[in-house]
């Protein structure tokens, strides 16, 4: 057991990383402002936005599977799902529901208007509506009820499904923020993967460390490949070529970083730690904390107006990242604030 714990710890340092990746996603915003060197600033913000982070989705699809597998739901499928229910579920029910009712009391209702609130309602649980990153929890819930079927699938078959699955994502059919067939074909497979290395870790670990050059290629030319792509967009019919790219990309990215980490299995990197541990509790309030406390409390201009920052577009690029560090670490400490206040019950609520 000691062995096994010690294996998991930089699949934990991992999902800190993972989360932090989604953070950026969403939280990091060009600077506010009028002006050639504000407009610049936002379009490069954007360029790099998109190219090293959007997509980070797949880094979190792939530490889910990694873990549902090394906690065995096969064992106690009741218990895992009970553990789902508590920690995912009710959290999204209850935080979505006070979205809907922070919203729906800006505009006078009358009775009349009742089932059509409903009917909004039921929707925005069923696609994940009420912020932009609660997609993902309708979607990881339908990958959560299958997955004691699919762990119970023979090591073979499963293998063998897995590498095919695997082609599937190049097919670039995510959907966005959109749960769609075409969004379980695009990352299902890297759920599949991450059970795969779970069983495999070893074998995994050593293939990506003796491939490192190969994989810093690919990640290389993919950051190439979609600089040049960004805002050109190259679809076929469901597909799209930059999603094909991104599935490549992060990927690559991705086994550059499980071996890094997995060589700092000794060390103890509380940041890191401390991300992991509250990930979940992170992606349900980081938009909230961003832009309902952080843009309160500190508003954009008043960091993108100071004068050494506002004095050229590199210096802007570089403000917006400490706006951005601010926003992830007041998010964190927000989290920590609420499990310190709340106790065991935080889990019901920011689901840690």
């Amino acid at each position: 057991m000691a062995n096994k714990r010690k294996f998991l710890r930089h699949i934990h340092y991992f999902r800190g990383f993972a989360i932090i990746n989604v953070m950026i996603v969403h939280i990091w915003n060009g600077p506010t402002g009028e002006g050639a060197a504000y407009t610049h600033a936002a379009d490069m913000i954007r360029l790099l936005q998109q190219v090293f982070f959007h997509d980070s989705t797949i880094y979190f699809i792939f530490v889910s599977g990694f873990l549902v597998e090394y906690l065995s739901a096969t064992k106690n499928p009741l218990g895992y799902y009970g553990k789902k229910i508590a920690n995912v579920i009710v959290p999204y029910l209850i935080m979505s529901t006070l979205w809907f009712l922070w919203e729906s009391s800006k505009i006078p209702q009358s009775t009349e208007d009742l089932p059509s609130l409903a009917g909004t309602y039921l929707s925005m649980l069923t696609y994940g509506k009420a912020q932009i990153q609660y997609w993902y929890i309708p979607f990881i819930a339908v990958v959560f009820l299958l997955s004691p079927l699919i762990l119970r699938i023979p090591d073979p078959a499963f293998n063998r499904i897995t590498l095919a699955a695997s082609i599937l994502p190049l097919l670039g059919t995510r959907t966005g923020t959109e749960i769609s067939a075409f969004q379980f074909i695009y990352l299902l497979p890297v759920y599949l993967q991450g059970i795969y290395a779970a069983r495999n870790h070893d074998r995994v670990i050593d293939l990506a460390k003796k491939h490192q050059p190969l994989l810093a290629f690919l990640a290389l030319a993919c950051t190439i490949a979609l600089m040049y792509l960004h805002g050109n967009s190259i679809s076929f019919g469901p597909t799209s070529l930059s999603e094909s790219i991104h599935y490549i990309h992060k990927s690559s990215i991705m086994f550059i970083v499980l071996p890094f980490l997995a060589s700092l299995e000794q060390k103890s990197i509380k940041a890191l730690d401390l991300f992991a541990r509250y990930s979940f509790a992170i992606f349900f309030t980081h938009i909230t904390v961003s832009m309902y406390l952080v843009w309160k409390i500190l508003p954009p201009e008043t960091i993108y107006s100071l004068p050494l920052i506002s004095a050229s577009s590199y210096t802007l690029i570089m403000g917006s990242i400490l706006y951005l560090f601010i926003k992830i670490f007041a998010t964190l400490f927000c989290c920590i604030a609420a499990k310190k206040v709340l106790g065991s019950t935080s889990r019901f609520l920011i689901g840690a």
